[in-house]
């Protein structure tokens, strides 16, 4: 918990991150009383925050930040994506699709928290702070990834809802998708493809987030098949969790769906539309 130190005025104190900071202009200080602070709640969220003297190592700030933004922007997907159930469940198809592009845009957040930690959290640091962490504290507990896969098999559920309500199939929607011109779709059915895209992308987008999730356990704890490989005979036990799990095990949970029967959509399509159609003499 921060220290409060008193400042000014009699009986007002202030929260500080760093109290042993000798120079004042550099301590950081928050809980002012200011209504800002009252309306976002900084004060409660900033108590979150591990005190500067308890800190593992000097990249355990960021550490701990990017993963709390992380939880943060899971938590906003899930409210968002809560409304586009009820949005498709009442047929507003327009709505649906732009909160499913409002959470595509929240998604990149965690995306680039995991870029951050790719690119500046250094192996070293990172196995240091690793050795401190709470035995079993896995990124596989997270409250945020495991709520937005919950959330998912229900928006699956009302999607697959509106569509069966108004006599539209999965091949409907994808060749809606790819049309050109021609006759103007039925009422339901141009919205429902926007949806469909907005779903898949949401579903690229979660995928981008576990295979970068994937390279950077390889690249700060190892387990690349390619180091395997080439020296099999040298290489010592395989990296593992803090679960005591492979890292490889990884591999699967990368390409995880949120929304599998999409793809089987894909794959027919595929398998449907002969190959000279697609513009090929395969």
């Amino acid at each position: 918990m921060a220290e409060r130190i008193r400042f000014g005025k009699p009986g007002q104190a202030r929260a500080v991150l760093n109290p042993k900071e000798p120079n004042q202009l550099l301590r950081f200080e928050y809980d002012r009383g200011s209504n800002y602070e009252a309306e976002t709640r900084i004060t409660a969220a900033m108590a979150a925050l591990i005190p500067e003297s308890e800190l593992h190592n000097a990249d355990h700030r960021m550490f701990q930040v990017v993963h709390l933004v992380s939880e943060y922007m899971w938590c906003a997907m899930h409210y968002e994506l809560c409304r586009v159930c009820v949005a498709l469940d009442e047929d507003d198809f327009g709505l649906a699709s732009r909160l499913l592009s409002r959470t595509i845009g929240l998604a990149s957040v965690p995306v680039r928290c995991v870029r951050l930690l790719q690119d500046f959290l250094p192996q070293a640091s990172f196995l240091r702070i690793r050795a401190l962490l709470l035995t079993n504290a896995s990124g596989l507990d997270s409250p945020g990834s495991r709520n937005l896969r919950r959330v998912c098999k229900v928006l699956w559920r009302s999607f697959e809802a509106a569509s069966d309500r108004h006599g539209i199939t999965h091949q409907d929607l994808i060749e809606e998708s790819g049309r050109e011109g021609g006759q103007t779709p039925g009422e339901w059915l141009g919205a429902l493809a926007t949806v469909q895209d907005r779903m898949h992308a949401l579903d690229c987008k979660i995928m981008e987030w576990n295979q970068l999730h994937l390279r950077l356990v390889r690249s700060h704890l190892g387990g690349h098949p390619a180091a395997r490989a080439t020296a099999a005979s040298e290489c010592g036990p395989e990296p593992v969790s803090l679960r005591g799990a492979p890292v490889n095990a990884l591999e699967r949970i990368a390409e995880h769906s949120l929304f599998p029967r999409l793809w089987q959509g894909i794959d027919e399509t595929y398998e449907r539309i002969p190959r000279t159609a697609l513009g090929s003499e395969a």
